[in-house]
């Protein structure tokens, strides 16, 4: 080290098999304790043995030897041997607790793989959605973000600092499970499902749209800088495939600096929202009932019925107030993905809807759900009541807030055209 410029002595850390520790690791040390009065190293680092799949020790008699670049480049047969490439066999790395013996097989890299499948589909989702978004002009400042968005955001702040304190103990295995858990559970099944409605039904300048997008690109230079020690490809596809005026300076991911978000928890947002998630839970167990049984299609079609009794009394005033929400992105009926939200005063209410959750529910609501009557839109598929359609405009078949949007877009369109044939 001390023969190399860019090193110093002692090294950062030491890293070899468990075998070694009365072998290198004790050698070494003996040695620069006797001739530097210190130890070789700051901190020492030991890994277990790779074992194939069922558990036993790797030999070519046997046969179970698996070659790492048959996994990043595939095997001579490609349906039987399917290149994965480096980023999987990364993510299989950091994903077990190398501390001890570790195994891998085909089944073991196949389950990494759609691991990695789950982490890149989320992040590809989220930079699909911000080829219009400039930061500079559409950026919404933080306390004009609706309830829903700053939860998030506060989650993303608790998620990162779980993941570099686990980055700085090398416990890479804890950090895959808590990008993981966020990307799956708290992202996919719960906050871009609820987005899409902003993302895709109003105009593109809608402050509805452009909160999310300001709430994505928090999201994604966040995730692009946590994965980048695990999965540098992805990591790097990301930092290149931004959109030209949101790229940073540097020339790859790994030039810019490692940054953890600030965002504090809301002790009333994340009642009411967290809340709000556990009740998604009980409503889609019913609504599946409804699919099953072809009562329902779509959850857009549905009104939800919910009853707070028995102890849930509080329940109810925290999910009233997201019903009052007037920003179309914390209101109930939005979060939950239906067409109608009502609170019932009676049991029976429930009990004579055509599906009803059973037994216990995760919030202690007890839930109904009925086909909304109303008149489908046929641009947003929400259903709505007959009073919000216009017979007699130009769109109506569409409702008041599609309306809207298409004039919206339709307004940009003769813009651009009168541009066109002024320039002509």
């Amino acid at each position: 080290a001390n023969a190399r410029e860019e090193l110093a002595y002692p090294a950062d850390l030491y890293l070899e098999g468990s075998d070694q520790h009365r072998g290198w690791f004790q050698s070494s040390l003996l040695t620069s304790v006797a001739s530097k009065g210190q130890a070789p190293y700051k901190s020492v680092l030991t890994h277990g043995f790779v074992l194939d799949e069922k558990g036993y020790k790797m030999s070519k008699s046997l046969g179970n030897v698996v070659n790492p670049l048959e996994v990043i480049e595939g095997g001579s047969n490609k349906k039987a041997k399917p290149a994965y490439g480096a980023d999987v066999l990364r993510l299989w790395a950091s994903s077990v607790d190398f501390s001890g013996d570790v195994s891998i097989g085909d089944g073991i890299v196949k389950q990494v793989a759609d691991s990695y499948r789950k982490l890149r589909n989320t992040v590809r989702y989220i930079i699909g959605n911000l080829h219009d978004y400039d930061e500079e002009k559409h950026a919404v400042k933080l306390e004009d973000l609706p309830a829903v968005d700053r939860y998030i955001l506060a989650r993303l702040s608790e998620t990162m600092k779980e993941v570099e304190q686990a980055y700085d103990k090398y416990d890479f295995a804890n950090a895959v499970q808590a990008l993981t858990r966020f990307c799956v559970s708290d992202l996919s099944n719960f906050y871009l499902d609820t987005a899409k409605d902003r993302l895709y039904i109003p105009e593109l300048s809608n402050p509805r749209r452009r909160s999310c997008q300001t709430v994505l690109k928090v999201l994604l230079d966040s995730l692009t800088q946590a994965l980048a020690p695990i999965l540098p490809h992805l990591a790097e596809d990301l930092h290149f495939n931004l959109p030209a005026q949101q790229k940073k300076q540097g020339s790859s991911v790994f030039e810019n600096r490692w940054t953890v978000p600030e965002f504090a928890r809301d002790e009333a947002t994340d009642g009411d929202i967290g809340l709000a998630r556990l009740l998604r839970n009980d409503v889609n167990k019913v609504l599946e009932a409804a699919r099953q049984a072809k009562t329902l299609g779509a959850s857009s079609e549905a009104e939800v019925l919910l009853y707070c009794g028995g102890g849930a009394e509080q329940a109810r005033e925290s999910l009233e107030r997201l019903t009052k929400s007037q920003n179309e992105v914390d209101n109930l009926q939005y979060l939950l993905l239906v067409s109608g939200v009502r609170f019932v005063d009676s049991e029976e209410e429930i009990t004579s809807a055509p599906h009803q959750s059973e037994g216990d529910t995760e919030t202690g609501v007890k839930v109904g759900v009925q086909r909304y009557v109303g008149v489908r839109c046929e641009r947003c598929w929400n259903h709505f009541p007959e009073t919000e359609f216009d017979v007699n405009s130009e769109f109506p078949d569409v409702c008041q807030r599609c309306v809207a949007a298409l004039q919206a877009q339709n307004g940009i369109e003769e813009s651009n055209n009168a541009v066109v044939a002024h320039a002509a």
